[in-house]
């Protein structure tokens, strides 16, 4: 019996460090994965601050004075006092074209601009 008594606290010695080497691992994963979440959700709140501050600065330019001119003009047609208002419109489809012996030799239209 004397031998074996050393051999059991061996025994048990052993058990103990391999569950305290398990635990240090478990831990340590568990730890390296906390901490890849951690970057993750830093990354995403990166992110929804630069879409915040995208979203503040549209905000602030529909509510401007800018915008609201420039949908005055586009959308309800308003001009300014004293300005004229000018629609271009495409002539029509039927409209007579010009004949061929109006159009220049060279073909293009900034050639008989610029040409000599």
């Amino acid at each position: 019996m004397g031998r074996q008594v050393p051999r059991i606290i061996l025994i048990a010695a052993a058990v103990v460090v391999a569950y305290l080497v398990f635990s240090s691992v478990v831990t340590g994963l568990k730890s390296h994965g906390l901490a890849h979440d951690e970057n993750a959700v830093r990354q995403e709140i990166a992110d929804l601050q630069r879409q915040r501050g995208e979203l503040v600065a549209i905000r602030e330019y529909l509510s401007s004075d800018e915008y609201v001119e420039s949908v005055a003009r586009r959308v309800l047609g308003l001009v300014k006092p004293g300005e004229t208002r000018v629609i271009v419109t495409s002539p029509d489809a039927g409209a007579e074209q010009p004949s061929s012996e109006a159009t220049p030799a060279a073909g293009t239209w900034w050639e008989s601009l610029f040409g000599p």
